[in-house]
């Protein structure tokens, strides 16, 4: 069940890792204009002076947080669905998300986060004051009918082109002010950063826990190898033995019996020592498998102590 879940959410994250980008309020100065269809945005300088790049890039680790905090798995999937119906992009989907963790870091868990969010894209309201409305909005929000939902679903299909071609006309604008020599701030740089920061402080501790599990799942598998082995050979020995008493009964002569008697000896130290060899494999096979049990709960402390300060350095960072 968590296998498939996660894969939903990978596919949900592809997703939103491909939409486009809705920035703050265009105005009348230096416009750049982009149509998509029938739609005309116009673009400032200003606007395009910031990109929130950064941000998606760091989509995937942020959405992780939100689940460690305690938002809703479904919450967090209808609102990354939600900003990607409505064209908006993964930095702005980033932003909804951080603010909603923050919250519920702070005041416990709530519902009807994307209920709220697609409700507010309905009325116009610009992404950043959503994801600044987020942190007073009420726990929980009314449901709707049938038909609310469904102009809902409507309004918000309606914003895809609108923010396409804003996100075009960003890109434009952009273009253009790099060619004058200008630089593009990145939003979110520190935070960014102190997230790099934890995870290459992590690396190495993280690998040495990665090799140590496949080490271990190879000691494992070759521990089960050899138990398989020497069963087969404590079986040979068992039918070994049973010939051995087979012959010193049909045994005619003394010479014969004396034969027999010796290779049953043989047989039956054989058998010991199959037995030994059996019981010293299938130890060995219960430590490998014990080993193996402490190196995943190694690699999983160290993934969780590299999650816990990359969460720190990002509250440093700002």
């Amino acid at each position: 069940m968590n296998r498939i879940r996660n894969r939903r959410m990978k596919g949900i994250l592809a997703s939103a890792l491909g939409v486009l980008v809705l920035g703050p309020s265009a105005s009348a100065e230096e416009p750049t204009a982009t149509a998509t269809a029938t739609v005309t945005v116009e673009v400032t300088e200003e606007d395009a002076k910031q990109d929130d790049i950064l941000l998606v890039i760091d989509l995937p680790i942020i959405v992780a947080d939100a689940r460690d905090a305690g938002v809703e798995e479904q919450e967090l999937e209808e609102v990354i669905t939600t900003a990607s119906d409505a064209g908006l992009s993964a930095g702005v989907t980033a932003e909804l998300v951080v603010a909603e963790t923050e919250t519920t870091k702070s005041q416990g868990k709530r519902r009807g986060l994307s209920l709220f969010v697609k409700r507010e894209l309905a009325k116009g309201v610009a992404p950043s004051e959503i994801a600044a409305s987020i942190r007073d909005r009420k726990d929980e929000l009314e449901d709707m009918t049938p038909e609310e939902r469904e102009a809902l679903r409507a309004r918000i299909e309606e914003l895809r082109e609108q923010n396409r071609a804003r996100h075009e006309a960003l890109q434009a604008k952009r273009k253009e002010l790099r060619g004058k020599g200008l630089e593009i701030a990145l939003l979110n740089k520190e935070a960014h950063e102190a997230r790099r920061e934890a995870l290459r402080a992590h690396k190495d501790e993280l690998e040495a826990a990665r090799r140590e599990r496949h080490a271990a799942k190879k000691d494992l598998h070759d521990a089960r190898g050899d138990r398989r082995e020497a069963r087969d050979d404590r079986e040979e020995a068992r039918d070994d033995r049973r010939e051995a008493v087979e012959d010193l009964g049909a045994a005619q002569t003394p010479e014969e019996r004396r034969e027999a008697a010796k290779d049953l000896r043989e047989a039956k130290q054989d058998l010991r020592e199959a037995k030994q060899d059996a019981r010293e494999a299938k130890k060995d096979a219960h430590a490998a498998k014990k080993d193996l049990h402490d190196a995943k709960k190694d690699a999983k402390a160290a993934k969780h102590e590299a999650k816990a300060d990359m969460k720190t350095n990002k509250k440093k960072g700002g």
